[in-house]
């Protein structure tokens, strides 16, 4: 009726236009055909249809890799270090007071080579740089007090960690000699040997703690006093 409340006229459903739909595709006999074909099979043997189930596969697990390694470390790569061929110390009259030499050299070449890098180091002047190119190899040298401390190395090996391990020697025999001088290499120039072999082994640094090293080097002047006191007695027997 006209006079019906608003309210009542809410509940009424309102038809909606007709949408179009897309026409069917079950009247098609080829698509009827198709699925009677994979179901009668199935009643005559009782069973019901199983659909091919999707194969999954499983995710490969990564193993987390720590951030702290270095790229050749992940690689499965030994760090790069640098090779040193050998150890000079050389004052500034000329005169050689340690060498070691971690690449083989004949006593000829072993001349030459201390003859030509004298007169190459010792004539360069304070404010050019600490590194030097000979024969193919780089030669990284820095001078304290009177003396000169050069390191041969490769072409492409770092030339600022070859002057860091320079420092830490020179370090290592100042704590143990107390403020070391020309004299002190002079006249103690084993223990001198004894503290660099205690750095590099086969020309690569080996240690690299300070408190270490002195452990070691007190620990080998009290053997040394030992068997001093032991062959004093034995003497005195």
């Amino acid at each position: 009726p006209a006079n019906r409340p608003v309210w009542l006229n809410a509940g009424k459903q309102i038809a909606h236009p007709t949408r179009s739909r897309p026409p069917s595709t079950d009247a098609d006999p080829r698509r009827w055909h198709s699925r009677l074909s994979a179901i009668l099979p199935s009643l005559a043997t009782g069973c019901h249809p199983v659909r091919p189930r999707r194969q999954i596969r499983a995710a490969t697990p990564t193993r987390p890799r720590s951030s702290s390694r270095a790229s050749a470390d992940l690689r499965g790569r030994r760090p790069s270090l640098a090779m040193i061929n050998f150890v000079l110390l050389i004052s500034r009259q000329g005169k050689v007071r340690l060498t070691k030499w971690y690449s083989p050299y004949t006593q000829k070449e072993r001349t030459k080579v201390i003859r030509e890098l004298s007169g190459l180091i010792l004539t360069r002047g304070p404010k050019l740089c600490n590194f030097v190119e000979w024969r193919g190899y780089k030669v990284v040298y820095r001078r304290y007090a009177s003396l000169y401390f050069c390191m041969c190395i490769d072409a492409d090996d770092n030339e600022l960690e070859v002057l860091e391990i320079i420092h830490h020697f020179v370090e290592i025999l100042d704590r143990y000699f107390g403020s070391v001088c020309e004299l002190d290499l002079i006249f103690n120039f084993h223990k001198a040997y004894y503290v660099l072999d205690e750095i590099l082994i086969s020309g690569e640094l080996q240690e690299s703690s300070k408190k270490n090293v002195a452990r070691l080097i007190a620990a080998q002047d009290s053997l040394v006093e030992a068997a001093k006191e032991e062959a004093g007695s034995i003497s005195n027997i």
